[in-house]
């Protein structure tokens, strides 16, 4: 009895070993799509100066001071707890108390400098869902406390309008200034990172 062979045909193979080459190019390839080129710094830098502007312009009385500044390791393997400099969070926060002469209320408070952002091309951020007039969404209104979120396009980062009273009558207006977690271009692998 003689074996019966299964004809082969030629490139069968060939096609199915360069259709499996091309997934796992693809995918590798496609897990850098999606990152941003730009330094956590720009970003930052990117921001700022409307940000200060906006301040000055819509709460020309408060001295905002910078309360808190922050960098952020954040590179790495997303399922590492240790995370490396490859990338970097940059954030800040700024913030004054409004004079007693001052009698705008929490919402318009923060509507002044949202305008401001407005008026530079930002646009409200993923978090605003409280329609509000002139085209702003704001993310939190209660009586004590009025946030409002905007994003700048093409800027990997966010900004936060604060406004809050306390019990005496006292408001406080602030600015949280955030980037994503974002290329850090001095960062250089050491040989315990490598491993």
């Amino acid at each position: 009895m003689t074996a019966t062979r299964t004809p082969t045909f030629p490139g069968r193979a060939t096609y199915r070993q360069a259709a499996v080459v091309l997934l796992v190019s693809g995918l590798l390839a496609g897990c850098g799509l999606g990152e941003p080129d730009q330094t956590y710094q720009q970003a930052y830098d990117a921001m700022y100066p409307d940000a200060e502007a906006a301040m000055k312009e819509a709460w020309p009385e408060v001295e905002m001071l910078k309360d808190t500044a922050d960098t952020e390791k954040c590179g790495g393997l997303d399922i590492s707890a240790d995370k490396n400099a490859s990338k970097l969070r940059r954030s800040a926060t700024y913030g004054g108390e409004v004079p007693s002469e001052d009698r705008r209320g929490l919402e318009e408070l923060v509507r002044a400098a949202g305008e401001r952002l407005l008026e530079r091309g930002w646009r409200n951020g993923v978090e605003a869902d409280i329609p509000d007039e002139g085209g702003l969404k704001f993310s939190v209104k209660s009586p004590a406390e009025v946030r409002l979120q905007l994003e700048k396009p093409g800027v990997h980062g966010w900004v936060a309008v604060w406004a809050h009273a306390y019990e005496g009558g006292s408001n406080t207006v602030s600015v949280d200034l955030a980037t994503e977690c974002l290329r850090n271009p001095e960062w250089k692998e050491s040989k315990e990172e490598s491993w």
